[in-house]
């Protein structure tokens, strides 16, 4: 396992653009890494930061195969506020990444930008994504704490409502649960829609709603998101 001091250096890895790739499986690889970090960035560098950061995505779009996934987004009411999901095949590919000159260059370029970090080894319970993110995609992103004495029966709920909602619903685009490494009861949801139409139905579906009676008595606490797109993305095949 990567210590903290390490993934610093890489939280800007795989800044992919919004492209067509092949699925993120709703199954992990068992060697991948996913981490989840949250990043403070200075308001008046906020949009220096997203230069920088599209500067680098096209060089790791097409030198690093080993991102499986990127996605980078900032909370709608507090938009320096960025929420940073990275998902690498392996410890290798991380490491890999770590080296490339434009990852050096895109540090070197950022670090007075960000003000602080959060950073989250993570353990995937469900990851489901279609094949291809919409120009204008809505984005939400959830914080819960589930009863630790009833997380295996949530995680098996929550489980089968990701897997029918990819598979039933052209608009449900991407649904990333993990939960954090080091509190295993503490999940992290990133959700991704075509558009708020497709979100408001996803709300009304049967098994959306079969999962809500079934967790309401698991969740001790939730915290509810939109979010605005900085990047995302997906492996190109």
């Amino acid at each position: 396992m990567m210590t903290t001091r390490e993934f610093l250096a890489g939280m800007g890895a795989a800044a992919l653009g919004l492209r067509t790739a092949s699925p993120v499986l709703a199954q992990t690889p068992t060697h991948s890494l996913i981490r989840w970090a949250e990043l403070d960035i200075d308001p008046a560098k906020l949009d220096s930061f997203k230069v920088a950061a599209s500067a680098l995505k096209d060089a790791v779009l097409r030198t690093e195969p080993g991102v499986a996934a990127y996605h980078a987004v900032s909370e709608a009411d507090n938009p320096g506020r960025v929420h940073v999901f990275e998902m690498y095949d392996d410890a290798d590919a991380y490491q890999a990444h770590v080296r490339q000159t434009h990852f050096q260059d895109f540090r070197t370029t950022t670090e007075t930008m960000v003000t602080s970090r959060r950073l989250h080894d993570t353990v995937a319970i469900k990851l489901g994504a279609k094949t291809r993110l919409t120009a204008s995609p809505l984005v939400r992103i959830a914080e819960l704490e589930i009863d630790p004495a009833q997380l295996p029966a949530y995680e098996a709920a929550v489980s089968e409502e990701i897997d029918e909602s990819i598979r039933s619903e052209p608009g449900v685009l991407t649904i990333y649960a993990v939960a954090l490494a080091d509190q295993r009861s503490r999940l992290r949801f990133l959700e991704i829609y075509a558009d708020d139409a497709a979100y408001r139905q996803h709300l009304e579906s049967p098994h959306f709603k079969k999962y809500v009676q079934i967790t309401k008595p698991m969740i001790r606490g939730r915290k509810l998101s939109e979010a605005r797109p900085v990047f995302l993305g997906l492996r190109l095949r």
